[in-house]
């Protein structure tokens, strides 16, 4: 006699809630999965031309120089990777895309580690460091510790230190960076935007010659 002994498992049906309690599971994995993908994407066409990062505090004057860098009214927003860029164009062709981190490196005026760990991926070629010396800047010896540390983030990386809203009352201030950072930086006074032209010129140069 053939016996077949069948057993049963009765599974309790999943309520509503946890329904919807996996849906959501699944939709904030999916999404973050999403995000991680189109920044990846983001970064790689990034690469595809040589950048510079534009690092500052708040009102240093960043996008000025990036105006007068790639002489262009507006550049480009990337809210997935927190950047603004703007191209360097030299003879109707690409050189160089310019970055601004948006105050992504610059949390309370401390280098905020994991945003630029973050925009590492980029690699950057150059390192753009703006110091505000005008009269109500912030202290300046604050400004060449954050331009420093950020160095340090990206080492082996050419810098340019410029000293933005040079004026008459600056000459302490462009001291320290002197006594920071050496005699090569490069120094734009208020009200000409044509000082900028010599760090166009160089980061040109070094384009060419790299």
């Amino acid at each position: 006699m053939l016996i077949i002994i069948m057993n049963y498992v009765f599974i309790e049906p999943i309520s509503m809630t946890s329904l919807f309690v996996l849906f959501i599971a699944f939709l904030v994995i999916f999404v973050y999965l999403t995000y991680l993908f189109y920044r990846k994407v983001r970064i790689s066409n990034l690469k595809k031309i040589p950048t510079a990062f534009v690092i500052g505090f708040s009102n240093s004057g960043r996008s000025f120089i990036i105006k007068e860098l790639c002489k262009c009214k507006k550049g480009f927003s990337d809210k997935i990777l927190d950047i603004s860029y703007s191209d360097l164009v030299h003879e109707g062709i690409i050189k160089l895309k310019v970055i601004d981190h948006q105050n992504s490196f610059n949390k309370d005026g401390k280098v905020d580690h994991r945003s630029v760990d973050g925009l590492k991926g980029i690699n950057p070629r150059y390192i753009i460091s703006i110091i505000d010396v005008s009269p109500f800047s912030e202290p300046v010896e604050n400004q060449i510790n954050f331009a420093n540390k950020i160095s340090e983030k990206f080492k082996e990386k050419k810098v340019f230190i410029v000293a933005n809203k040079v004026d008459k009352n600056s000459k302490n201030k462009l001291k320290k960076i002197e006594e920071s950072f050496g005699k090569n930086f490069y120094k734009i006074r208020i009200n000409k935007p044509s000082d900028a032209g010599k760090l166009r010129k160089d980061l040109i140069k070094f384009l060419e010659t790299t």
